[in-house]
């Protein structure tokens, strides 16, 4: 799965019909309102979408923009928890030259066999949590491997534009409350999708064009965001937690097809 944003010329501009048009703005508003009540989802929701109408590269692009100003936002709204996670400095930081190594070090795997592995990886995470729902990590575990999980996350960042499948999981496995899980999550995410807005800015591959339409795309995402938050006030823990598990379930299933049609 390489960075798709890191591969030739772009295609011409597209127009789009007003139904067309619908359906774009209907996956971003989605995407924001499953963002603000879980933290994740975003490029989940709207990128498979998007891709459809703009192509992978395009969808992708478009994306990263969105994706820094809601976890920017989400950063700042829910930065009390900061000390429920004494290991996030730690996981940071890590992720730079984990960045640097691990994108080189992806790089020459297929991308049907990491797409396959990450796949797997997450879906046998979420069986172990059904079977194990009272698994979580401890303090001492967590400042030990957090290192791990952000080098991990960064090199998994700069090669294929996503972070999720490790720390998504990571997160959940902490047993926070879900204030504390969508802060630990926005942090990471917001980190490396800097990294990652550095490297497609360094590769000059916005186009004016584009560049517009990845700050269009902002507005309806961070219109429904705050909606999100408010909605998971009415969300018991366990089925904030139970969300959560659906997400990671549907990303495993969406990399394991990939693999397998070879996308």
């Amino acid at each position: 799965m390489r960075n798709p944003s890191l591969s030739g010329d772009l295609p011409l501009p597209i127009t789009f019909t007003f139904e067309e048009l619908a359906i774009i703005l209907g996956a971003l508003a989605l995407g924001g309102l499953v963002k603000g009540i879980t933290g994740m989802g975003l490029p989940l929701v709207t990128v498979p979408v998007l891709a459809e109408f703009l192509g992978v590269e395009r969808a992708v692009l478009t994306m990263i923009i969105p994706t820094l100003v809601l976890n920017a936002y989400q950063i700042w709204t829910h930065r009390d928890a900061y000390s429920e996670l004494p290991e996030l400095p730690r996981l940071l930081l890590a992720g730079v030259p984990g960045a640097a190594v691990g994108a080189a070090v992806l790089y020459l795997a297929s991308e049907r066999f990491l797409s396959a592995m990450l796949g797997i990886w997450l879906f046998g995470y979420v069986l172990l949590r059904l079977a194990r729902p009272e698994l979580s990590l401890s303090l001492a575990s967590r400042m030990r491997w957090s290192p791990l999980v952000g080098a991990g996350a960064g090199g998994l960042q700069a090669s294929t534009g996503i972070a999720a499948p490790i720390i998504a999981p990571y997160a959940d496995s902490l047993g926070l409350r879900p204030h504390a899980y969508v802060y630990a999550v926005s942090a990471a995410f917001g980190a490396f999708a800097v990294f990652h807005f550095a490297i497609v800015v360094g590769a000059r591959l916005y186009t004016p064009e584009l560049l517009t339409q990845s700050l269009l795309a902002v507005i309806p995402a961070a219109a429904f965001i705050p909606a999100g938050i408010a909605l998971r006030r009415f969300v018991s823990r366990s089925t904030f937690n139970l969300a959560i598990r659906v997400l990671l379930a549907a990303m495993s299933l969406r990399l394991i097809y990939v693999a397998w049609a070879g996308a």
